[in-house]
């Protein structure tokens, strides 16, 4: 039975089929579909939010994706399986060959591992600046340049970015600004302060207890 997209953001937020305080676990990979008429919908156009197959999407990880976008104030959210795999992924969305990255050079070392070492090899360029200066970054803004990414709190030195004036630079040349925001939710709302792609490494402060990978991106 494919998941009714109208559903609100309050109805997601209940908590279990039954009132619970946890929401069920669900282990299911795949889904029935109750009409042939939704499944041939589904199948021949991509309905938000419809359960097919827990790649895409299931009720536990829609119920958290949806926590999640009310947390940081987006429109939506997707869950991924670890916090490099919402980075990578979002940048691979927004960027293609021949296009450049403006990159803090403070960053978590995964995230830099795979900027410095992986994407030139899909010929995409990362120009990795010191955030704290404007100047820097403006020189480093080419036609090609697409988004620039930082921490709002930097893994491990702890470094703070301006996100509302970077946002003011990306805005002004018409890229996007990428913020991991693992160090700092419910401290930082990058989006109200002119980002617009927020990621996070659930693994870290959102779950809190070292037992789960887990990461998100959060946006329009």
């Amino acid at each position: 039975m494919g998941f009714d997209p109208s559903s609100n953001i309050q109805d997601l937020l209940m908590f279990g089929e039954f009132g619970g305080v946890n929401p069920s676990i669900t282990d299911s990979s795949t889904y029935t579909f109750m009409s042939p008429e939704t499944m041939k919908e589904v199948f021949d156009h991509e309905i938000e939010g419809c359960f097919l197959y827990s790649r895409h999407w299931n009720p536990i990880n829609k119920y958290l994706s949806a926590a999640l976008a009310a947390l940081e104030c987006s429109d939506s959210a997707l869950v991924t399986a670890s916090g490099m795999a919402a980075i990578s992924s979002t940048v691979l969305q927004i960027c293609g060959r021949g296009d450049e990255i403006i990159s803090s050079r403070t960053i978590y070392g995964g995230t830099y591992a795979l900027f410095k070492n992986f994407l030139p090899r899909l010929g995409i360029k990362v120009h990795f600046v010191n955030m704290s200066d404007t100047h820097a970054i403006k020189r480093a803004i080419s036609k090609r340049t697409r988004l620039i990414f930082c921490e709002s709190i930097s893994n491990p030195l702890m470094e703070v970015a301006d996100v509302p004036k970077l946002g003011k630079i990306a805005n002004k040349y018409g890229i996007k600004l990428v913020v991991d925001n693992t160090f700092s939710p419910m401290i930082i709302s990058p989006l109200r302060l002119g980002a617009d792609v927020v990621i996070h490494s659930l693994t870290k402060f959102v779950n809190g207890t070292s037992d789960c990978v887990a990461g998100c991106v959060c946006s329009k």
